[in-house]
């Protein structure tokens, strides 16, 4: 056996602006219900003037190293994963690390590796793993080390993607003997494909997507990594055969969240896929009919198809998905309902939902995760709640910063969306935080981005 690593704690920083979704739709002439009912979507949280996705990092990490103490010497990495680096060369994490230096001193964290990863929305679980298997091999000089997924997800105004947007950053605690979660790597299933489904042209700064072929990427990989994950179960015994349920081994879970329905509907294509053959799916299709035919479409193409999300909406409606939901996912929405997309952020954002609206006993339960990420990939891996869980539980405010964040018009989200604001004229001035407060104008630094902790 290896040594026991994972997610020592956990911390995430929100904007203190949203925007409320039923206000948004009115003024884009939508009805409201296709927003919060049909994307699941209530609030959507909007970055002021002096922030972006490192300040958020920087924020998060701060929160995270002070409750617990930690002092720069007790870190050995510090990994951003992000799809929004406002540099194309020059990584978030050494930002990071500079504003840091402005709390803990100068030169405090000049030992410290400071990679980022990208991966769009992948990207902060491909960092974990990476973490935790140097962890694992020993090869760490500090006991800690630190992932940071951090995104502000921006669609151009007036289009589809709107609706969804949000940002967010959430930093993970990493260290052998875990109190919160302990990884299980050698369940770990990956599902890689070359696709176009969504991406972000470096001289763009909204995204271009697809959003129903999109929809059908994200369901084929995450079904390449749960048949990979299943396997690997088998292989070690934990099912006996591929026949098994791979669902009857995880208590909870949580998948990246675009918006709250995409999770519904990747945890129901999991079950349809996970359920199949089995003696309970014959009673399921005795009263919702059989699955459609897949013949002469690709993967992608039936996920999208109407045949199949008729299919999808009438098993969703069962009792026996519905009991499965309620019981493994639905906490994991109750944030993310308020927040809108956070890309890497919003799968780890659902652990912390869970863990902060739970009121049973999780200790001893594996936490599943489906992490899926654009371009395209998808992971699926598992972890178990260990028996400290409660304690580290008890510092955790992500529903508290919920509740007080500020509630702006469409005028300023526009404004703050199309950078209309100065630096200086943020909604809410920045107090006790860090803030992006100039950018590089000579010849040596045009551009560079200038960062103040703000008292």
């Amino acid at each position: 056996m290896g040594k026991t690593v994972g997610i020592d704690d956990m911390a995430a920083y929100l904007p203190k602006l949203y925007v409320d979704a039923e206000e948004l739709a009115k003024e884009r002439n939508i009805p409201p219900s296709k927003i919060t009912k049909g994307l699941g979507i209530e609030r959507l949280a909007i970055p002021d003037a002096h922030e972006d996705a490192a300040t958020m990092a920087a924020m998060a990490t701060l929160e995270l190293m002070e409750k617990n103490d930690l002092s720069p010497k007790d870190i050995d990495f510090i990994e951003i994963a992000t799809e929004t680096s406002p540099d194309a060369s020059k990584p978030i994490s050494c930002y990071v690390q500079g504003m840091l230096e402005q709390i803990y001193g100068r030169g405090s964290f000049d030992h410290v590796g400071a990679p980022e990863t990208k991966f769009a929305c992948v990207g902060a679980t491909y960092a974990l793993i990476d973490r935790l298997a140097y962890i694992a091999s020993g090869w760490n000089r500090a006991e800690y080390s630190i992932v940071v997924a951090t995104d502000i997800a921006r669609y151009r105004l007036n289009s589809s993607g709107e609706p969804t947007q949000g940002a967010a950053a959430i930093a993970l605690l990493l260290k052998e003997e875990p109190r919160l979660l302990a990884y299980e790597p050698e369940f770990t299933g990956f599902g890689t494909i070359d696709d176009r489904d969504f991406f972000r042209p470096v001289e763009s700064k909204t995204a271009v997507v697809d959003g129903q072929y999109s929809i059908g990427c994200y369901l084929r990989d995450m079904r390449i990594a749960a048949d990979a994950y299943k396997r690997n179960m088998v292989k070690l015994g934990v099912l006996k055969s591929l026949r098994e349920s791979v669902v009857e081994k995880i208590g909870l879970a949580s998948f990246h969240t675009p918006f709250p329905k995409m999770a519904q509907y990747a945890f129901a294509s999991f079950l349809i896929h996970d359920w199949r053959g089995l003696p309970k799916w014959k009673k399921i299709i005795e009263k919702i009919g059989p699955e459609p035919s897949r013949e002469g479409l690709s993967d992608v193409e039936f996920y999208i198809s109407e045949e199949y999300k008729n299919f999808r909406r009438k098993f969703v409606k069962t009792e026996e998905f519905q009991s499965e939901y309620k019981s493994k996912i639905e906490n994991s929405l109750i944030a993310l309902r308020q927040i809108g997309n956070s890309y890497t952020a919003s799968v780890w954002l659902g652990v912390e939902s869970h863990f902060e609206t739970r009121n049973d006993d999780l200790a001893g339960k594996r936490f599943g995760i489906g992490s899926y990420g654009s371009g395209s990939s998808a992971i699926v891996c598992s972890f178990i709640v260990q028996p400290e869980y409660k304690e580290v539980v008890k510092k955790m405010d992500l529903m508290r910063k919920l509740d007080e964040r500020q509630r702006i018009p469409i005028d300023v989200y526009e404004d703050l969306h199309e950078g209309r604001l100065k630096l200086h004229e943020s909604v809410i001035p920045p107090k006790n935080e860090f803030a992006l407060v100039s950018f590089g104008n000579k010849s040596y630094d045009y551009g560079y981005r200038y960062y103040k902790y703000i008292t």
